[in-house]
């Protein structure tokens, strides 16, 4: 005769059965595509996270373009994707205060007299996160590169975050050596004199060497800003840090023209990126506020910029507020 220990246990295996049942049945989670469906919108709809879209492009091998579904497609997104959001999303349990215990009335000691305070510590923090910082790019007239994106194991054309890729570089790379991975993008023509620039200088992500494998030289994208394709070219590794800022920014007298400008899209969000004439010989600095102003008319202030990289005669700069769309040809003047 079984004991009440036994009843009890062969019970809870008999509770916990369908629910192991129900655990390996839900192994993906089947998205329906509907028109107009892209692997990273459908990444950012259901996990919250743009950037996990060649995870989901890993469990559907049938897909060969991301970018290119069709209405009716099933889409499978792992469970464990799904679970790691729901994780994340659920807050640190809140500290309990703790009651500093009564002091009796003899044993308690005597108040010593405030001290006068000293003046407040500055406290600096960066002017934008870093990986806007380092994707929003530059203007250059080429960039010729120490290498390119020649391929990868898999066969795909299209990359992101913790892929392998094969790499072809112009001197022989070391185990452990970083490249970013750039891509020339618009290509820049001054809208006053017509003058060509070059072109905005893309960085999509960051590369390391962990391998040399029969000839060929292997590397894993452990950082990325944007999708990266075979053709895309290397560039010299070196830190990219946000500058360190109080929060009082000057309003220089500048004056000059937005001569392109970009939406990027990263992890924490949209961020529209313009580029501007001015630069470091102009007295363009880190952190300068600057009003743009659209021509026509009447001169219709349409947004504040602010700077946040730039170059000798350019700059780049993310809008922090606006009215209205900024395009090349605005005008840049002094910020109210």
């Amino acid at each position: 005769m079984l004991s009440q220990r036994g009843i009890y246990c062969f019970v809870l295996v008999l509770l916990l059965l369908p629910v192991a049942a129900f655990s390996q049945s839900q192994e993906v989670k089947e998205y329906t595509v509907i028109k107009g469906d892209t692997l990273w919108g459908i990444s950012g709809k259901e996990l919250n996270d743009n950037f996990l879209w060649p995870k989901v492009w890993k469990e559907n091998p049938e897909i060969t373009n991301p970018d290119r579904l069709y209405p009716g497609q099933i889409v499978k997104i792992p469970l464990y994707l799904l679970q790691k959001e729901q994780l994340a999303a659920v807050s640190a349990p809140s500290e309990q205060k703790q009651e500093s215990p009564a002091v009796a009335p003899d044993t308690a000691k005597a108040v010593t007299p405030a001290q006068p305070k000293g003046p407040e510590p500055v406290v600096l923090k960066p002017l934008v996160n870093r990986s806007l910082l380092v994707a929003s790019g530059y203007i250059a007239e080429n960039v010729k590169g120490i290498g390119m994106v020649d391929g990868s194991p898999s066969e795909r054309r299209l990359f992101g975050s913790n892929d392998i890729i094969y790499i072809k570089t112009n001197n022989p790379a070391k185990i452990g050596e970083r490249f970013y991975i750039v891509r020339p993008g618009i290509q820049v023509s001054h809208p006053v004199t017509n003058k060509p620039m070059g072109s905005v200088i893309e960085i999509r992500g960051v590369a390391e060497v962990f391998q040399f494998e029969y000839g060929s030289t292997k590397a894993r994208i452990i950082e990325m800003f944007d999708d990266i394709e075979i053709g895309d070219l290397l560039d010299t590794y070196y830190e990219i840090n946000p500058p360190l800022t109080t929060g009082a920014h000057r309003k220089p007298n500048i004056s000059g023209v937005v001569v392109a400008a970009r939406e990027m899209r990263l992890v924490n969000g949209s961020f529209n990126v313009v580029y501007i004439d001015k630069g470091q010989r102009d007295g363009i600095e880190v952190g300068d506020i600057l009003q743009t102003v659209r021509l026509g008319k009447h001169k219709v202030p349409n947004s504040t910029i602010q700077i946040i990289n730039y170059k000798d005669s350019t700059a780049t700069a993310i809008i922090r507020t606006f009215t209205d769309t900024v395009t090349p040809g605005d005008e840049i003047v002094k910020a109210k």
